[in-house]
């Protein structure tokens, strides 16, 4: 055979094969990780230690760095933490601050955790851990079940799917939305076992829409299926007419439920009702909660976040360009907050206030840089002749819109419980991915 016709992705998979077991750890590590994501945050960390302490052993370090700095993302990477660093340089810290500064700085730091996932090469792994991912999405969705029928103990490793625990609980909820968009983009590539596949989609989905609690991984999840329909119809009128139908039916849906009396109560966990009750629940009072809230009348605690976002947009205004400095908002927030239900927010709420925030519009637009850098690899990954590097496109592209989106209602890079989790996911997709001019 030709060597020259091998595709670089197939000879990674032929090199992987030949490896050593000390060689191979990390990526066997790596491809382990997904799971780890649905159970306590000490599960998900010591893996990752692991996943370090493997790289130490495996040896090939210039390799290791090459491909590191190879990636396509590592200028972008930088340029955020460059950022944070000048302003932080530049930032006069009060003495009140003094415990928070460094937390907080270390949280705009998150996407260096990528960079040492990327020295491992493209190969079969990124399958394996794709499986094994679903394999945990499959899991979580039998524990929330599990749950719903009383079959669950209240412990340590079973806590977030008992109770709601905040960003744990939603990041189980995310979670469960991405892995159900891949499973139906896999669905697409691989008709193997179709129904067997139709099933889980249709299992975890359900699941997480009925049990979950996390409306934010609902929307995510029909975004992502709107998604995959207008990349499966391509570039045409119905590009723009879908769309335009769904803002028809959320529109009807909006004046259908300010028709309804608002509910009593909007606390889920002081209602004794079935899942479908509970959704329309939660429906229903994100729909008045606006709707109170753009009329001027007082919001309760559910709606609290739309309090946060107006006078979090005050503050923006007051230092737009630089932002106020490194780990302020809630310093800040809560002398603006005195005596409102939101007073005592930790976050916003809201990666994209937060940095407008903190770092200004020079911050913003580094983490949009970032993002941006992860559209601009999809689409190159879409446009590859290799069929198993177009494959892995479609991921990238939806973890990339789950960031987005989930940056607005949550601090997907503030919090380390979201953020080591879209590191370790992003990885799967970007292994193996270089610079244009390198190749």
């Amino acid at each position: 055979m030709n060597t020259a016709s091998v595709s670089p992705a197939a000879g990674s998979m032929q090199m992987e094969a030949q490896l050593g077991w000390r060689q191979s750890l990390p990526h066997q590590i790596l491809s382990g990780l997904p799971l780890t994501l649905f159970f306590p945050v000490g599960v998900m960390y010591g893996g990752v230690l692991l996943f370090y302490i493997s790289l130490l052993v495996s040896g090939s370090y210039l390799q290791k760095l090459d491909r590191v700095r190879q990636s396509p993302m590592v200028l972008p990477i930088l340029g955020l933490s460059l950022v944070s660093v000048v302003l932080a340089a530049m930032q006069d810290v009060p003495p009140e601050l003094h415990k928070e500064f460094w937390p907080g700085f270390f949280h705009y730091q998150t996407y260096l955790f990528l960079l040492p996932f990327l020295a491992v090469p493209a190969g079969q792994w990124q399958r394996r851990a794709m499986h094994i991912f679903f394999a945990g999405a499959i899991l979580a969705a039998t524990l929330f079940v599990a749950n719903f029928l009383h079959l669950l103990p209240v412990n340590t490793l079973f806590r977030s799917y008992v109770i709601y625990e905040g960003n744990k609980s939603i990041l189980l909820g995310i979670l469960m939305a991405i892995a159900a968009a891949w499973m139906l983009h896999e669905l697409r590539a691989h008709r193997d076992h179709p129904v067997w596949r139709v099933l889980a989609i249709v299992y975890v989905a359900a699941t997480l829409v009925l049990l979950a609690k996390t409306r934010t991984a609902s929307l995510l999840f029909f975004l992502l299926c709107g998604v995959l329909i207008l990349r499966q119809i391509g570039w045409s009128w119905r590009v723009v007419a879908l769309p335009l139908i769904l803002l028809a039916a959320l529109g009807g849906g909006w004046k259908y439920a300010l028709s309804l009396p608002p509910p009593t109560t909007c606390e889920v966990r002081l209602v004794q009702a079935g899942p479908w009750e509970i959704f329309k629940l939660r429906s229903l009072c994100t729909v008045h909660q606006l709707h109170d809230f753009s009329q001027g009348r007082k919001v309760s605690d559910d709606g609290m976040r739309l309090e946060l976002f107006k006078i979090t947009g005050d503050i923006i205004a007051e230092k737009p360009w630089a932002g106020h400095g490194i780990a302020t908002w809630m310093h800040l927030y809560q002398q603006k907050a005195r005596g409102l239900i939101s007073a005592t927010m930790t976050t916003p709420h809201n990666d994209y206030l937060l940095y407008l925030t903190e770092l200004g519009v020079l911050g913003l637009l580094a983490l949009l840089v970032i993002w941006g850098g992860q559209f601009w690899v999809s689409y190159r990954m879409a446009v590859h002749e290799n069929p198993d590097t177009k494959e892995m496109a479609m991921p990238l592209l939806m973890l990339t819109i789950a960031m987005m989106l989930g940056g607005m209602f949550n601090a997907i890079l503030r919090d380390g419980v979201f953020g080591m989790a879209f590191m370790i996911l992003l990885a799967i997709p970007l292994a193996g991915m270089r610079n244009r001019a390198n190749k």
